[in-house]
């Protein structure tokens, strides 16, 4: 009777370990997409408090705030973007955020 409940248990511990990897999985696939994730998800900015504002916003999925690694100008389209590469020092996450600057007030 001791060996099923502790088969058990390493079952239900295996099953629980489970659901959590394939929950950050799809937690972190989710923080790729949406506003900024690309150039097609760009996002509209009028300056660059604007920009600025919304990289103080973001946060890496280990709730750490990312750190600005660099920022670069990219045309595509006849559009123009500004794309901040983010760093986070807790966990070495990093990404790309899209802005764009086609409507950019001088």
């Amino acid at each position: 009777m001791i060996t099923i409940l502790f088969v058990l248990v390493i079952v239900a511990a295996v099953v629980a370990m489970g659901l959590k990897r394939r929950a950050k999985a799809q937690a972190r696939r989710a923080s790729f997409a949406g506003p900024g994730s690309s150039p097609e998800e760009a996002i509209a900015i009028r300056s660059f408090a604007d920009m600025d504002d919304e990289l103080r916003r973001r946060h890496c999925l280990c709730g750490a705030r990312f750190s600005v690694a660099g920022e670069g100008t990219r045309d595509a389209g006849g559009r123009s973007f500004r794309v901040a590469r983010l760093y986070c020092d807790e966990c070495d996450e990093s990404r790309e955020v899209y802005f764009d600057t086609s409507t950019l007030l001088q």
